[in-house]
């Protein structure tokens, strides 16, 4: 990402230390009126500029970012405000429980376990 924003400011030969800049090169500091604008003309409805922390938190939790990576990320003082934006998509919730279908089922883990003999026996089963 960070690329991308240099070749940004290079395309646009900005002498600023600002990507995001005006003419003059000073920063924004208000971006709520472009940002809806942008969702007017892109035919976005419903969308706040609020929603891009939503967005930014859970992608890094589907990513596999720790909790407490995307907790400093965001500048949460609280794990628990952290866990009210790391929502996952129902997609990422199917995907982790389908995980566990690669595991054998609880018969294969008594008959070829380590103490499979010893399990057996306790169990009044043959392990093999």
């Amino acid at each position: 990402m960070a690329e991308v924003l240099k070749e940004v400011r290079r395309k646009n030969q900005l002498k600023s230390e600002y990507v995001f800049c005006d003419s003059q090169g000073r920063r924004f500091y208000e971006v709520k009126r472009s940002f809806t604008s942008a969702c007017r003309r892109a035919g976005l409805e419903d969308f706040r500029f609020h929603d891009l922390r939503h967005t930014f938190a859970s992608r890094l939790v589907m990513k596999g970012a720790s909790l407490k990576a995307v907790q400093e990320l965001l500048g949460h003082a609280d794990m628990k405000m952290t866990m009210r934006y790391a929502h996952l998509s129902q997609e990422h919730l199917r995907d982790s429980v389908n995980l566990l279908n690669d595991l054998p089922s609880g018969k294969e883990m008594v008959n070829n376990g380590p103490k499979a003999k010893e399990v057996g026996a306790r169990l009044n089963t043959n392990p093999s």
